[in-house]
């Protein structure tokens, strides 16, 4: 039998639900110019812990990421000898191309500077604003956004650390993949492009698993068509980028992208299994607050006749009602256990 819940806040028999209590902050935002406005802002204390909390989360991330990059410092050897072993997959799928990529690129000093400025300065930037978005306009799909994204972080991490991988900008001068940092002009800091990842951190590719993430973040919930557009370039950019300025190979790529979505489908569907299970363990734990599907508060909850369920039957006790009555053989129903009679 179908129920509904009654999802009053704080509904409970016999007491009267008190209204939520918020504590707002009180921010003002000042906009200069000679039609000048004064807008308050008011934000619950409830979202600054709420944000403090996440800034903990990826403060944690931070420090865990630091720490395998300092371990792997020492892991150039097995690194390389991993690089060789993506290469020759690569060579044997017919997908060893980063040369005649990253060509594409090196006669222009500006395009190679704007793809390393787009490698080390989106990488943290773009997934920060999502976040910042979904937590103040779309909160309701926050939470499930920003578990995948550092699942999607932590698993990279584990790759990171059992199987460093060095990219192509680092292979032997026999591939001809260079350095865009040092064959640009010069004008991209170096310490922007070892901000934006490991040295070793090649397979898979976090820039492309958290731009695909941007993209299922952002595109179920962006309402204006230029958004969507913008969340489905990205992840494509993205890809040429990594690709041409030596940073990752093609399977990187495609190991970054399933990465993003499986953890993307294996989250929601936990979330979704997790959700049950707590309603269902309330249910349980609360048999006064479910009811039958378009039935009526009964007499009981007054002390009277048992509820009915829909369609006027007495409702049963796997129902939350009363014990299921019984008929005596001259057919009177009797009353329920403990031999009071119900009233005709």
């Amino acid at each position: 039998m179908i129920r509904t819940c009654d999802a009053r806040p704080g509904a409970r028999h016999g007491h009267v639900a008190r209204p939520a209590v918020h504590w707002p902050v009180h921010l003002a935002v000042h906009w200069p110019g000679p039609h000048s406005r004064h807008w308050p802002v008011h934000i619950a204390a409830a979202t600054w812990r709420r944000l403090i909390r996440e800034l903990v989360l990826i403060a944690a991330l931070a420090v865990i990421y630091e720490e395998i990059r300092d371990h792997m410092v020492q892991a150039g050897a097995a690194a390389a000898s991993h690089a060789l072993l993506v290469v020759s997959a690569e060579q044997s799928l017919g997908l060893f191309h980063e040369r005649a990529v990253q060509e594409a690129i090196l006669g222009s000093d500006t395009v190679t500077d704007a793809f390393n400025a787009y490698y080390g300065g989106t990488h943290f930037l773009v997934p920060i604003l999502v976040l910042a978005w979904l937590m103040f306009r779309h909160p309701a799909h926050y939470a499930r956004a920003r578990t995948a994204l550092a699942a999607i972080t932590g698993l990279a991490f584990i790759a990171f650390w059992l199987f460093p991988v060095a990219p192509p900008r680092l292979l032997p001068a026999r591939f001809g993949i260079v350095d865009t940092l040092v064959a640009g002009s010069g004008h991209v800091e170096s310490a922007l492009l070892s901000a934006a990842g490991d040295q070793y951190a090649s397979m898979p590719s976090v820039h492309v698993a958290w731009a695909v993430w941007c993209a299922l973040a952002v595109y179920p919930v962006a309402r204006h068509w230029t958004v969507r557009v913008l969340a489905i370039a990205y992840p494509l950019m993205t890809v040429l980028v990594v690709v041409a300025t030596g940073n990752h190979y093609f399977l990187d790529v495609i190991a970054g992208a399933l990465l993003a979505c499986v953890t993307w489908v294996a989250v929601t569907r936990a979330g979704a299994w997790l959700t049950v299970r707590i309603a269902t363990g309330r249910a349980h734990r609360q048999p006064g607050r479910w009811r039958p599907a378009g039935a009526r508060p009964g007499p009981a909850a007054a002390g009277g006749l048992p509820a009915t369920a829909a369609g006027g039957l007495p409702a049963t006790a796997a129902d939350g009602g009363p014990a299921r009555r019984t008929t005596r053989r001259g057919g009177e129903p009797e009353g329920p256990p403990g031999g009071t009679p119900i009233a005709a």
